[in-house]
């Protein structure tokens, strides 16, 4: 696969006398090239302005988060949505739970009930696997 033009990371002048030679094996040298492609630059001026911002602890060249177009805070501020979100979610099950708990004192249940039950699992299941992605990539 021909990896896909970029643009060079912001030149410098004078230009830049050092150089870092890096290593990948196949796997690793696709999946730079295109995440290179996807925020516009070669695998070197991607490679460099990650190994820049992580070495200085910062985010990419204005706030972005590497491969994509969200800002850290941004991506911080969707995270407290889904945070609430799920607060919300937890809520409708305890209420459910509570309605489960009266309806058992009459020995039936609606037949709405089984259907709620499961789309509100559904819902937490997704909003904490997005919420585990989110974390896992603000780190």
């Amino acid at each position: 696969m021909a990896p896909a033009r970029g643009t060079d990371r912001r030149h410098k002048s004078p230009g830049r006398e050092h150089r870092v030679n890096l290593r990948f094996d196949a796997a690793e040298r696709q999946d730079v090239t295109i995440a290179a492609a996807r925020a516009g630059l070669t695998a070197t001026g991607f490679c460099a302005n990650a190994a820049v911002a992580a070495a200085r602890g910062t985010a990419a060249p204005g706030g972005l988060v590497a491969g994509t177009a969200v800002t850290r805070t941004e991506l911080a501020e969707l995270q407290r949505e889904l945070f609430a979100a799920r607060t919300a979610v937890v809520r409708t099950g305890t209420n459910l739970n509570q309605a489960t708990a009266a309806l058992n004192a009459t020995g039936e249940a609606p037949v709405w009930l089984g259907h709620a039950v499961q789309r509100c699992t559904r819902s937490l299941d997704q909003l904490d696997a997005v919420v585990g992605e989110i974390h896992r990539r603000l780190r």
